[in-house]
This record gives C-alpha cells, sequence and structure tokens, in this order.
C-alpha cells in the first residue's frame, strides 16, 4: 500500500534491502565533482496525520539545513494504526546544489522508510541506515505522544531530539526520555533573535530595578504560538531569578501565560509592580516588529524594535547545536 508522503517526496522507489546499494549508485553517477562530507545524521520523523504538502514543506526545510550541515537525511513515515502491518516502502535521493565557495556541488543523501508499528527489527534497520560514528539528531514533526513512545529507548543514542511545543504540546517534552537533556523545543529556538533583542534591553537597567516590587509576569500569544510563549515565560523566569539572587531579593511572582494577546498581537509579555510601575513588550502580527515600554526606565517612552522569528533551517540548527 503506497504511504501518500513518500509517493509526494522526491527520490526513486527502492527495495529495502537495495537501499544503501543504490545511494551508492546515485553518488557514482554524479561524478568525482560532487563533495560528499557528512557532519551527522537527521532523522525527520513524520506521524501518520502529516499532510503531503507539510511533509514537502519540511523535508524542503530539512535540506536546506543539509545544505548548510552535510548530513545523510533520514525520514520515516508513520503509517496510521489500521496499516501497521503494512510493508516497508522505501525511496532514495541524492541533492546536488552549487557551492559558490568552493566552486564545485555538494550533495545531500535523503533515504525515506514508510513503516508500520516500530518493532526492534525497524529500529535495527533504521540504525542501519545511519552514518556510523556520527552523531545522530532525530527531529520529530506531527508525531504524537502515543506515535513516539516505542522510539524512546532508541533515542538514547541520539545527540538531540527536537519537536516543537506549537504543534507537539507538553505532552511530548513530558514523556520518560532516557536522556532528557538532549531533548530541544523548536518553538524556543525560533524565538532566539527575540530574547536576544530583550536581553540586550533590560541589561540596560539595574537588576534591582527589575525585580523590586515585582508580582506577576504575563506573557501572552495568539492561537498556536504557545510554545514560543512558554519558552519566552520560562526564560523571563529564570533571568529575574539571577536577579533576584544578584540583589539578596525575595522574588514572589505569579509567572502565567494567556491566550488573549492585544489585538494585533502575536506575543506579549506585561510585568506589573506593586507600585504600579508597568514593563510591556508587544510583538505585532507580522511578528516581525515589537515595541517596549518600562515605566521605571531613565527614558519612558516606547522603543520600536524589528526583530523577527528564526526561519526553519536557522532555528532548527540552534535547536540542534545548542
Amino acid at each position: 500500500m503506497a504511504h501518500p508522503l513518500i509517493d509526494a517526496l522526491p527520490g526513486f522507489p527502492a527495495k529495502i534491502s537495495a537501499v544503501l546499494p543504490s545511494l551508492d549508485k546515485a553518488w557514482a553517477d554524479e561524478g568525482e565533482d560532487a563533495a560528499r562530507a557528512s557532519q551527522m545524521n537527521l532523522v525527520l520523523m513524520f506521524g501518520a496525520a502529516v499532510a503531503p504538502a507539510d511533509a514537502q514543506a519540511r523535508f524542503d526545510e530539512a535540506i536546506r539545513f543539509a545544505q548548510r550541515y552535510p548530513c545523510r537525511l533520514v525520514v520515516l513515515a508513520a503509517r496510521p494504526a489500521a496499516e501497521a502491518a503494512a510493508p516497508l516502502e522505501a525511496k532514495v535521493n541524492v541533492l546536488c546544489f552549487f557551492d559558490p565557495s568552493r566552486r564545485g556541488k555538494r550533495c545531500c543523501e535523503a533515504l525515506m522508510l514508510a513503516h508500520g508499528a516500530p518493532t526492534p527489527e525497524l529500529e535495527s534497520l533504521v540504525s542501519t541506515w545511519l552514518e556510523g560514528d556520527l552523531p545522530t539528531n532525530v527531529w520529530a514533526h506531527g508525531v504524537t505522544v502515543d506515535e513516539f513512545r516505542p522510539w524512546l529507548g532508541w533515542t538514547a543514542r541520539c545527540r538531540r531530539v527536537v519537536a516543537d511545543r506549537s504543534l507537539a504540546g507538553d505532552a511530548f517534552f513530558l514523556q520518560a526520555f532516557p536522556k532528557p537533556q538532549a531533548v530541544r523545543d523548536l518553538s524556543v529556538a525560533r524565538c532566539l533573535p527575540v530574547r536576544q533583542a530583550l536581553g540586550q534591553y533590560l541589561a540596560a537597567h539595574k537588576p534591582a530595578e527589575l525585580v523590586r516590587g515585582l508580582r506577576s509576569v504575563t506573557v501572552s500569544h495568539r492561537a498556536g504560538m504557545r510554545g514560543e510563549a512558554y519558552g519566552i515565560l520560562e526564560w523571563m523566569r529564570s533571568c529575574l531569578t539571577h536577579c533576584a539572587g544578584l540583589t539578596r531579593a525575595h522574588l514572589d511572582v505569579a509567572f502565567a501565560l494567556s491566550e488573549k494577546p492585544p489585538a494585533g498581537d502575536c506575543l506579549d509579555a506585561e510585568w506589573v509592580f506593586a507600585d504600579g510601575a508597568c514593563f510591556s513588550w508587544e510583538h505585532s502580527e507580522g511578528c516581525s516588529h515589537a515595541t517596549i515600554a518600562f515605566t521605571r526606565s531613565h527614558d519612558a517612552r516606547k522603543l520600536s524594535q524589528r526583530v523577527a522569528f528564526m526561519g526553519a533551517p536557522e532555528a532548527l540548527s540552534e535547536a540542534v547545536f545548542f
């Protein structure tokens, strides 16, 4: 039974036993001018509910990541539970592009596999497809907790496990990962420019000004951006706790998420102080422009910032390497 995602992604169908030989042939066909120097394995997991167009977009992002950081891309497309016994289906592709800096071709390997219920045999097969002695990173997209649970033990060998909290929800990150420190949130990684811009502004103020009399910190978000809001809230909690430690102040603050940002905003943060002081940060609907106001600042006027979220390949880089 053909898998719609495997059908949609570019490549050449291959028997499971012929995947690696087919890959060798594809490299041979590219000739000696095609550079091959993998740094890692990237396993892109798709859940059974992922649509072909969504899978194609994520595949393209993974390829752009691989163009910057050469890797072997292994795509795993899960079947619905009703098709758990369907046979494995595979594709192979080598995608090449011109590298101006090296004046030649660089190529990305892509191995694709449609599978039913995960089994030890399936895990063993996937392991044989990976480049030996290179780190392995997993990007789970549209994968439910039930779909990912059988892979938990396998992730013990992985350097990073990446998922998007805005899509996967909190439950994915609460699983019993064998290496919790290896798990990264793609929605948090996307917000790195925002944290840098906010941090630069807040660093211009004394720690005591930021925590004295602080009573509440609320981050609001529009639909589909809970992961970004969660990441910013936890970052603010960490920063303010550090400031309280520096000033030996007691931090008695209510931290909260809200799904009701001001009209036109995609994200919004508000700090309320006991003396009526207020810090506010608003990120516009286009997610590229922000305004900051802090009544305790030496300049209480609103400050405008142009700051956008990272693109997918850049955010994946941040999640994988940091």
